[in-house]
């Protein structure tokens, strides 16, 4: 078992998420308003809780472990950046009407960029470090975490 399973879990339940949006995104000229309003809801239902509350658990405690493990504090501001962007998309998307289409499409599909990138980023390039340098304290934060994203 590696230190950073329980990440690896939740992004593989988010790949179900991301890709439905798009999907969801495809969908949209077929779909009624009412429909659409309902897709839509259901996208935003998913950023606006489960991913978000991961990006928070990950700024306030993955980041600061990978930067202290790379010894620049730095290092990930790229990863933060893609959250912020990510929050903006996610603003966007729900401030726009339905009926405005192309708009949807458009926020849809860069959501599903964006997000797809920063997960493979993380997977590919952080997890692997953490794996591999993780000690007793890295372990403990990655722990209190998956306890902050997943109350009981």
């Amino acid at each position: 078992m590696k230190v950073t399973d329980p990440i690896r879990r939740d992004h593989a339940d988010f790949r179900y998420h991301v890709d439905h949006m798009r999907l969801a995104a495809r969908e949209l000229p077929r779909l009624s308003l009412e429909e659409r309003d309902v897709l839509v809801g259901r996208v935003l239902d998913f950023c606006q809780g489960t991913l978000v509350r991961h990006a928070e658990a990950e700024e306030h405690v993955l980041y600061p472990q990978v930067a202290e493990l790379l010894g620049a504090p730095e290092a990930t501001a790229p990863m933060i950046e893609d959250h912020e962007l990510i929050r903006e998309y996610v603003a966007s998307l729900s401030a726009t009407k339905r009926d405005d289409i192309e708009l949807l499409q458009e926020l849809l599909y860069g959501l599903y960029a964006l997000v797809s990138a920063h997960l493979r980023k993380e997977e590919d390039l952080y997890l692997p470090l953490l794996d591999e340098r993780a000690g007793p304290q890295v372990t403990r934060a990655l722990a209190a975490a998956a306890a902050v994203e997943h109350p009981q």
